[in-house]
């Protein structure tokens, strides 16, 4: 009886000790897989649109491009490159394009959202935005956008869905894009964006219109 005590007791010891191993090994460390996020809304970064595929290399006319989100074919294109001030927002409209596109089965339900069509004629303008307080502010690129005097939209007809309306941070930039379905061939357009708030949501500056022709 007392041997089988004495080798019951030893076994007890010998899995505290075995237990109080394991817990001061040291553990590997765990910061390669917690890497931070790359925040590249403050950063000159592409980063690739969800619904349609990546047209920076669309320049010339007829030109496509094809991924699994489907196809964009180029109808017009206009290099802008022209900066407007508004307060302390510095927006910089880069480019104006018209595309035809024609969406994979895989996005179809998003685009239905928009349009029953398979394939249709979209506009995208691409922006780049600062902040260039010290303070945050709040700033809608598109408060309204107007097709040869005709066709109105706002934000909420953008498919690009980059969120360029929100809040600012203090020297904050977001280059991005909006863009919206087209019902018809265009050649003019008026964007007019929104006041800049500050943090009480008090009008820092009126908004202001921008408008070209495409011909």
């Amino acid at each position: 009886m007392k041997q089988i005590l004495a080798t019951l007791m030893l076994g007890t010891v010998l899995a505290g000790c075995s237990t109080s191993a394991s817990q001061d090994t040291p553990k590997e460390p765990s910061s390669a897989k917690q890497e931070q996020p790359v925040l590249l809304e403050k950063t000159s970064a592409y980063v690739p649109n969800p619904q349609l595929p990546d047209d920076r290399q669309l320049t010339i006319i007829d030109q496509t491009v094809t991924d699994d989100k489907g196809d964009l074919t180029l109808k017009q294109f206009k290099p802008v490159n022209e900066t407007r001030k508004i307060g302390p927002i510095k927006m910089t409209i880069e480019e104006i394009k018209v595309f035809h596109a024609r969406p994979s089965y895989g996005m179809i339900d998003f685009f239905h959202g928009y349009t029953h069509d398979e394939s249709f004629d979209l506009m995208k303008i691409r922006v780049t935005i600062t902040n260039t307080s010290d303070a945050p502010v709040t700033f809608n690129p598109v408060a309204h956008f107007k097709l040869d005097d005709e066709a109105e939209k706002t934000l909420e007809d953008d498919v690009y869905l980059e969120s360029l309306a929100k809040t600012y941070a203090p020297s904050e930039t977001h280059s991005g894009n909006f863009g919206f379905i087209l019902e018809r061939p265009v050649t003019s357009i008026e964007l007019l964006t929104s006041d800049v708030l500050d943090e009480k949501q008090a009008v820092l500056q009126k908004g202001t219109t921008y408008s070209t022709s495409l011909r």
